[in-house]
């Protein structure tokens, strides 16, 4: 059931740090979180596939059409540049979240096995802890992920790597998508390289407005396998994922300048500054005014860290 959003300014902000725009350097990036006390609603949007756990405490998950708490031991999803928020709603809230390419995972550790519809499947549909046995096997798998990216010991990225492919068996392995939901087929992974061009054609410039059949045409597929395809690996239509493309970077040009919103809906390429608030509000559940303020350096970012890495030993700086 969804709920009113908090706007009290006693919060401790997850902020990731990683490169404009959303876009991850890495192609596996481990966040963990732990703020002292109940933080108010942050939104995000970034490049790549998210799968997080609660380790202690409760947070507040939030997704377009869907808002729940998540407990100790209970894992959530996100697609790639799906809007989201999250809030922690009890003290000394802990989790870890890690957000990867598809590349980054263990191609023969997954192999035959579907776990992209895990993350492209709507939220109401993604898997939820169903078990005290799941629990505690979630729980563990997180404990080991989060000591793994703060201590970072030499070979830390490649034991992240195989803790992530265990979780995402372990997530699948308990899963049943439910029968009143409307069906969709399951994508594999190599789907996400075939529909990579069209994401790359748009992120280019999201001012640009990309046609449907430039999309497919960048793909070398027929508009109709593209358009399967595309919903099928990204969870949702070229259009939906456009117009999350663009809102990435209203957000990333509201936390870097201080241009009017008239501004940043031409550089945008939305119709006007009325056009850019309302579709703001409806997808991050913040104006843009309020958003802008929120999240400006300087804003409280304590209790989070969060590491990326280029090698495979020592801490990063």
């Amino acid at each position: 059931m969804a709920r009113k959003r908090s706007d009290t300014r006693d919060w401790s902000l997850f902020r990731l740090e990683v490169p404009p725009a959303g876009r991850i350097a890495y192609p596996l990036h481990v966040s963990v979180w732990e703020p002292e006390r109940p933080s108010v609603l942050t939104m995000d949007v970034h490049q790549g596939l998210e799968i997080g756990i609660v380790l202690r405490g409760q947070m507040e998950r939030h997704y377009e059409d869907l808002t729940f708490i998540a407990k100790a031991g209970d894992v959530h999803l996100c697609s790639s540049w799906e809007p989201h928020g999250w809030r922690a709603v009890t003290p000394h809230t802990s989790s870890v979240a890690v957000i990867f390419l598809p590349e980054a995972l263990d191609d023969q550790g997954l192999r035959g096995v579907p776990w992209v519809s895990l993350f492209t499947v709507p939220p109401v549909e993604r898997p939820r802890t169903v078990s005290g046995q799941m629990r505690g096997e979630v729980v563990g798998i997180g404990e080991r992920l989060r000591h793994e990216s703060l201590e970072q010991p030499v070979g830390w990225l490649g034991a992240a790597r195989a803790l992530v492919t265990y979780l995402l068996l372990t997530v699948n392995r308990y899963w049943t998508a439910p029968r009143t939901a409307s069906p969709h087929p399951r994508a594999p992974a190599s789907s996400f390289a075939r529909v990579m061009p069209a994401v790359e054609l748009v992120h280019r410039d999201p001012a640009v407005d990309v046609s449907f059949e430039e999309a497919a045409a960048a793909c070398g597929l027929h508009r109709s396998r593209f358009s399967g395809l595309f919903r099928q690996t990204m969870g949702v239509s070229f259009g939906q994922f456009r117009r999350r493309a663009r809102l990435a970077q209203v957000a990333h040009l509201l936390l870097i300048t201080d241009l009017p919103m008239e501004a940043i809906a031409e550089e945008t390429g939305f119709t006007d500054g009325s056009h850019l608030h309302r579709t703001f509000v409806h997808n991050y559940g913040y104006t843009p005014g309020n958003y802008r303020a929120m999240h400006r350096p300087g804003s409280d970012g304590s209790g989070a860290a969060s590491v990326g890495g280029d090698e495979e030993g020592g801490k990063s700086a």
